[in-house]
């Protein structure tokens, strides 16, 4: 083989392998989505038969590790994207009441990741809040980092006292190194 011909043919050999670096990065990844649970125990005792909005929050740990999955690949974990926030009522002690301008925040940071307007305290099941897209990229990030963060349940009640279960699941989408 001629000389000349041989220096094309290893550059074009260096400069193919170098591009595909990249696509071997990928190879070994794992994708899966799960759903990370949040529930909030809310037993507000204070009496107020409803002449004035009733403020209230209360502050629970996301531990993003509590789904088996995410646990078997925490070390390996390279990315953490939120898609959605659903939540559900249960256990409601009183009829009538009304949760106004809930939030969902970031207690680090104060960033609201979440919301509904006004939501009547009722059974109900998986319900989508409002997102906030900046308040779910920080709330990867911070779950990325530590894989828990502390999250705060916002707002004001039409009267009370009153009692019921939220539960909340937050749906990602982990990206991990496989090996």
């Amino acid at each position: 083989m001629n000389i000349k011909h041989l220096f094309p043919i290893a550059l074009l050999f260096v400069l193919g392998t170098f591009s595909s670096c990249d696509l071997f990065d990928k190879v070994d990844d794992v994708t899966f989505n799960a759903e990370l649970p949040l529930e909030f125990v809310v037993n507000d005792t204070r009496v107020n038969n409803g002449t004035n909005a009733v403020s209230y929050e209360i502050t629970k740990t996301l531990d993003a590790t509590s789904d088996a999955d995410v646990a078997k690949h925490t070390s390996k974990i390279k990315e953490i994207k939120v898609n959605k926030i659903t939540y559900s009522i249960s256990d409601v002690s009183k009829s009538g009441v009304t949760f106004n301008e809930g939030k969902l925040i970031i207690v680090s940071s104060g960033k609201e990741i979440a919301s509904a307007g006004d939501v009547s305290i009722s059974a109900v099941s998986n319900i989508e809040l409002t997102s906030d897209a900046a308040g779910f990229n920080e709330l990867a990030s911070k779950l990325l980092a530590d894989n828990k963060e502390e999250i705060k349940l916002q707002g004001s009640f039409t009267s009370t006292p009153i009692a019921f279960k939220l539960s909340c699941k937050i749906y990602v989408t982990i990206t991990a190194n496989a090996l």
